[in-house]
């Protein structure tokens, strides 16, 4: 991909960014801290206010926003840009159902991340490594060329049907985080203070609770039935 837009320029859209930053990138990002943290960094060709004053040719667009306004940016971005592979990186995929998806969209979900927000904490090689799933489609050439970009970055990728993901991850990470942030609440109530008396084993667990709380309640409403579904099997092995 010679040329590419980043849609929401936070950790995740500004790390995908530094990662193919010897080629054309620019971004859409509104938050006005976000913006002059970027001029700083000088990593795109344009950063753009809003989706409606984007100019140019895009061969890749990658959608980095929070899971409830991915669908509005998609509509937006597919009408005005309809030649482009269009991606989003959102960690549930239910809310992609029933809604008549564009033709050049494949959904992405790069298995990595960061409790850290913000183009600030970006990384350069968050992708190089790491798995990538593609959510299944149609359109085998858009599957093509967004694995080849993928790929071109490090990562390594495999193909999902959007049921098949969304169980795998409720196990993997959904209630993980779940679960992270329910037993600092009890700790929080209980006036315990871990971060003196427990040992590293905890702190790892609860570094979990540090990510952004309004974007996993987003996956975990969107994904409920199947953290349930965990949660049911953790009781049976319950005493």
């Amino acid at each position: 991909m010679n040329s590419a837009l980043i849609i929401g320029s936070g950790f995740m859209g500004t790390s995908i960014a530094l990662s193919i930053n010897h080629k054309k990138v620019s971004c859409v990002e509104e938050n006005l801290n976000y913006v002059s943290c970027l001029h700083e960094k000088g990593i795109y060709q344009k950063i753009f206010k809003n989706i409606d004053d984007v100019e140019g040719e895009f061969e890749l667009i990658v959608i980095c926003l929070r899971q409830e306004l991915v669908l509005n940016a998609l509509s937006k971005i597919s009408s005005k840009f309809p030649d482009s592979i269009i991606t989003d990186i959102s960690s549930s995929k239910k809310f992609l159902t029933n809604t008549d998806l564009p033709e050049n969209f494949v959904s992405s979900h790069p298995i990595c991340g960061s409790h850290k927000v913000g183009p600030n904490n970006a990384v350069h090689n968050l992708i190089s490594d790491k798995e990538v799933i593609l959510i299944e489609s149609t359109n085998l050439d858009c599957m093509r060329k967004l694995q080849t970009f993928w790929h071109s970055l490090g990562a390594k990728t495999s193909v999902m049907r959007i049921d098949e993901h969304d169980e795998t991850y409720a196990y993997l990470s959904h209630f993980p985080h779940l679960f992270s942030f329910i037993y600092r609440q009890i700790l929080d109530d209980k006036g315990i203070n871990f971060n003196k008396y427990s040992g590293t084993s905890l702190k790892e667990i609860l570094r979990l609770s540090d990510a952004n709380k309004d974007l996993w309640e987003e996956i975990f409403k969107d994904n409920k039935t199947n953290i349930d579904k965990v949660i049911n099997d953790i009781k049976k092995y319950l005493l």
